[in-house]
């Protein structure tokens, strides 16, 4: 329910011992180093030291590791093996690692080699392609027998190009006749958009000839620089694309067989990653000609490990509280079955380091909003299924698919439950199956009530889980009021409203419970209702003092939109075994007959296949929803700011102290 506490860490230390502290540091993973630009706009910091590192040394390291992404896509773009969804790091050892380190060069000339592979492939495929463009573009000039290149002779031109389709050559070449221009205006070949033609003329009515056969739509083919004959220039196409493809196959299969290396440049990009990180640190640190200095931050309970490691380094160091105005990194901290339930807040936001992590106080809420409507034992069942197994196949046990998946195999329990609660099994598969091919009639009874029979009491129960986790909501912003020594004010905007809601529900349900709740809620009601009048005027200042009546307005209006958002349990709860039973019944219309049995299988298995992707994701969103704008617009302001401390942020090998 609380983050993790941060304290304050100042440290100068001697420029000689700077890259083993940060080696150090790093191999630690519990230190942030805070930006320095707020003291470097301090004239007094200025004057004194100036910002360690370079833009150059990071721009070369995040140029290797896009050599070392483009290796890897080559890779995977002629890997044949399926890939996991959601792969793991490989685990390596501190002594694994630093053989691994030993070997940097030899991993980056296999990076080099991959990449001239990729481009002497994109070449290859370059060639290719400009020579069957080249052969497209040839080949309705096949039957022209002339090199393409003679465009004259001693006396004659000799023109090649296009005419629209609809042109009478014959008419052309009348009327180059007619006036006094002896020619030739052959069709070579035409299709469906235009016609290939060549023209000989005398070279001295060259401007009067490509006058008049311009205005019959003619221009020049664009293949004037070849030289020979249309047929030897596409047999040279064809042999320019065959020995490209075979060049491109060679060295695809030197791609293929160096698919044992991708281990040496996963290493590789990771190695860089690391350099790149300690560069990056580097522009955070603070400098003068012999020391270094900078600001950051470190989880308190790890305070210790934190001066044991720079107490062996002559430098000065302080760990002090933080400040009320300062930017404090947030790092939530809940127990095994909350912590995965992070996924959720971290989607919204972090809490400021001033907030309660609401995290492990709605996740309850959350697993039970998403069962509800999802509420089937079967879609329940398949959901846990495939979350281990996405879970064991990818053995994941860190970051956010893990996250997403423990969070997802909570909500099939959840499912699982509700389903039985509402008797629902793949809808009404079972009665259906047993009415449609075994002539037998099963009933099976809700362990509660059925959605589709009883929405009203549906409605009411979403409704007052609803209201329930409103008043969660409140409560906790009256616990941060209170705590911050705003006891009135949790009266105001908490306690008042408790009342006022509750005085309410029991005014107009209360009698079926009891024949006085209604007196009671009215008492309720009209307490509380004084009260959020009254108190702005102890507790506001200025022209605010006046608001408790439209506060009142607002708050009643506000609270019963609130609560009718939660008529979406009802909504989706009903959809989704509704739908089910709507493909139940399709899937029987066949009856009971071979054809029967498939039409059953083939419209079951797809319509349920729809029906739970759909569904899965309407829950999963809807759940989420509901916390976001109900839940979190009670107390919630979040904007905190992640704590990422300085550590070996690899994405292909996870560096231990010792092999698990």
């Amino acid at each position: 329910m609380a983050t993790i506490k941060m304290k304050k860490l100042s440290v100068i230390g001697m420029n000689d011992e700077k890259q083993a502290l940060i080696k150090e540091l790093m191999d630690l993973g519990i230190v942030e180093v805070a930006n320095p630009e707020g003291k470097l706009q301090s004239e007094e910091w200025t004057n004194l030291v100036v910002k360690d590192g370079d833009e150059a040394t990071l721009a070369e390291f995040d140029k290797k590791i896009s050599y070392a992404d483009s290796a890897l896509s080559l890779l995977d773009r002629y890997d044949g093996s399926k890939k996991p969804m959601f792969p793991a790091r490989r685990v390596v050892t501190e002594a694994e690692y630093c053989e691994i380190l030993g070997k940097e060069k030899e991993f980056e000339e296999e990076v080099h080699r991959l990449n001239e592979y990729g481009s002497a492939i994109a070449d290859a495929y370059s060639k290719a392609n400009s020579a069957e463009v080249l052969k497209l573009s040839l080949e309705p000039w096949r039957a022209y027998k002339l090199p393409i290149e003679l465009t004259e002779t001693e006396c004659l031109s000799i023109r090649i190009g296009l005419m629209p389709l609809s042109t009478d050559v014959q008419e052309v070449e009348n009327e180059l006749e007619a006036a006094g221009l002896p020619s030739v205006v052959q069709c070579v070949n035409k299709d469906k958009e235009q016609m290939y033609v060549s023209v000989w003329y005398f070279r001295d009515d060259e401007d009067a000839a490509l006058e008049i056969i311009k205005r019959y739509g003619f221009t020049l083919a664009p293949i004037a620089e070849l030289e020979g004959t249309a047929e030897e220039n596409i047999s040279r196409a064809e042999q320019a694309i065959a020995d490209a493809n075979s060049e491109r196959e060679s060295l695809e299969l030197k791609v293929k067989e160096m698919e044992k290396s991708r281990a040496d440049v996963e290493c590789y990009h990771d190695i860089m990653v690391i350099g790149r990180d300690k560069a990056f640190v580097r522009s955070r640190l603070l400098t003068t000609e012999e020391t270094f200095t900078f600001d950051g931050w470190t989880p308190k309970f790890a305070s210790s490990k934190v001066e044991k490691l720079l107490e062996k380094y002559t430098c000065w160091y302080e760990l002090t509280e933080p400040d009320e105005d300062d930017d404090v990194p947030v790092r939530l901290q809940n127990k095994k079955f909350f912590a995965p339930i992070e996924f959720i807040t971290e989607m919204y936001s972090l809490p400021n380091w001033k907030e309660i992590d609401p995290t492990s106080i709605f996740a309850i809420f959350y697993i039970i909003f998403f069962g509800i409507m999802f509420g089937d034992v079967g879609y329940g069942i398949i959901l846990c299924v495939m979350s281990v197994y996405a879970l064991k196949k990818n053995k994941l046990y860190e970051g956010g698919p893990y996250k997403l998946l423990k969070v997802l195999f909570y909500s099939g329990i959840s499912s699982i439950f509700w389903g039985v609660m509402f008797g629902s099994f793949f809808g009404d598969l079972i009665p259906v199956v047993a009415k449609t091919f075994f002539g037998k009639t099963i009933v099976i009874n809700p362990l509660w009530l059925d959605p589709a029979k009883s929405p009203m009491i549906f409605l009411v129960f979403s409704c007052g889980l609803g209201v329930i986790h409103l008043f969660v909501g409140m409560g906790i912003k009256a616990y941060g009021e209170i705590r911050d020594g705003k006891f009135l004010d949790a009266c105001k905007d908490v306690f008042a409203w408790y009342l006022i809601v509750a005085g309410i529900i029991l005014m107009l349900f209360g009698a079926r419970v009891s024949s006085g709740a209604p007196g009671i809620g009215k008492i309720m009601a009209i307490v509380g209702l004084v009260a959020a009048i009254v108190l702005p005027f102890i507790t506001n200042k200025g022209i605010t003092k006046g608001l408790g009546i439209w506060d009142i307005y607002s708050g009643l209006t506000g609270n019963l939109s609130d609560i009718l958002s939660y008529s979406r349990l009802l909504g989706l709860g009903l959809a989704s075994t509704s739908i089910a039973q709507v493909f139940n019944f399709l899937a029987s219309m066949g009856g009971k007959s071979v054809v029967g049995v498939v039409m059953f299988l083939v419209i079951g298995i797809l319509g349920h296949t729809l029906n739970f992707g759909i569904n899965a994701l309407g829950a999963f969103v809807h759940s989420c929803r509901l916390q976001y704008v109900e839940f979190f617009g009670r107390f919630y302001e979040g904007e905190g700011k992640a704590f990422e401390p300085l550590s070996r942020d690899t994405k292909y090998i996870n560096v231990i102290k010792e092999a698990k």
